[in-house]
This record gives structure tokens, C-alpha cells and sequence, in this order.
């Protein structure tokens, strides 16, 4: 497989801008995104929204790529951006909470985890997410709530489910 990735990076490599579409600028992106190239993914996610400034899908994942290069800021414009437009993704706001989480913001995580939460009542992610942000903020009972539901919702062979699980039993004991 490794000897692949070259010739799938050179068909990727001519410039994003030179696309025809913003739906073929939107898939370079993600090409780009899933090799790590997060500063080319950022260039086709920008050409997908220069042809088409409504593509919430767009905006949403150049803010993954902006967090995955730690431009915060950057990841919350276009986190908001994508937010703003009609019938936002509950992703966006799930990821948003995300970087506001990690720059800090506590209590505005938890709204933006909320209200993926208000948008997709079976968003897992956005449960353990805000019950991370409420753990942060030692809120115990509001964690293991949000835990509990995270668990409750995901699959069995959920990737988080140890590390859930292992928050629940630290947040249950008192002497921790």
C-alpha cells in the first residue's frame, strides 16, 4: 500500500484552483486531508468555497484541517461560518466544541456540544464530548450523564468506548 500513496499524492497535485468543480475541489480536499496534508486540503477546500461560498461541507472541513494545523482561530471562523448557513451539520458544531474545549472555553463547548446534541439526539460523539467539557469543568454528575448516554448509544465495538468507560469509573469514585 505504501507504494501507492506517491501516485495517488501525484494525481493530487496539480492545483486545486484549476478544478472545474467545487464538488471536485470539495474531494481533493479530502484526498489531501486523509494523507495529512492538511495545508493542501485547506487550499481545495478554499477553491470548493470560492466556487460555491454556501458549501457548509466545505467550510466544515477546512476547519478539521485548520485544527489538525492548530490555527484555532481559523478553525473557529470557519466552524461559525459553516454554522451560520442554513440547516448547519450537527459536525460542525460538535467540532467547534471541540477546539473551543481545547483553547479553554469551557461553558461555550458545551452549547456548541448541545446543540449537536439538539440536532442529532444519537450524535455519541457530541454526548462524550460535552461530558468531557463538563468533567473539565467538574461537573460530575452532568459527565456521567452525558457518559452514560455516549455509551448507551454507541456500538459495541466503539474505538472510545474503554476510554468512556474509564472516565465513568474515575468520575464514580469519590476519593478521586
Amino acid at each position: 500500500m505504501k507504494r501507492l500513496l506517491p501516485a495517488v499524492l501525484v494525481l493530487f497535485a496539480c492545483s486545486c484552483q484549476e478544478l472545474p468543480s467545487a464538488e471536485d475541489s470539495f474531494s481533493r480536499g479530502n484526498a489531501y486531508f486523509d494523507v495529512g496534508e492538511y495545508a493542501s486540503a485547506i487550499d481545495c477546500y478554499g477553491a470548493a468555497i470560492d466556487r460555491n461560498p454556501k458549501f457548509a461541507r466545505a467550510y466544515n472541513n477546512r476547519g478539521l484541517a485548520r485544527m489538525a494545523l492548530k490555527d484555532f482561530e481559523g478553525a473557529l471562523s470557519d466552524y461559525g461560518t459553516c454554522m451560520a448557513m442554513p440547516d448547519p451539520p450537527p459536525e460542525a458544531f460538535y467540532n467547534r466544541g471541540n477546539v473551543l474545549l481545547r483553547v479553554g472555553r469551557r461553558g461555550e463547548a458545551i452549547v456548541d456540544f448541545t446543540e449537536a446534541v439538539k440536532l442529532n439526539p444519537h450524535y455519541v460523539l457530541a454526548y462524550a464530548g460535552r461530558g468531557m467539557a463538563f468533567a473539565a469543568g467538574g461537573d460530575r454528575v452532568s459527565a456521567l450523564a452525558d457518559y452514560r448516554k455516549a455509551l448507551e448509544l454507541a456500538p459495541p465495538d466503539w474505538v472510545d468506548r474503554k476510554s468512556v468507560e474509564s472516565e465513568i469509573a474515575r468520575l464514580s469514585d469519590p476519593k478521586k
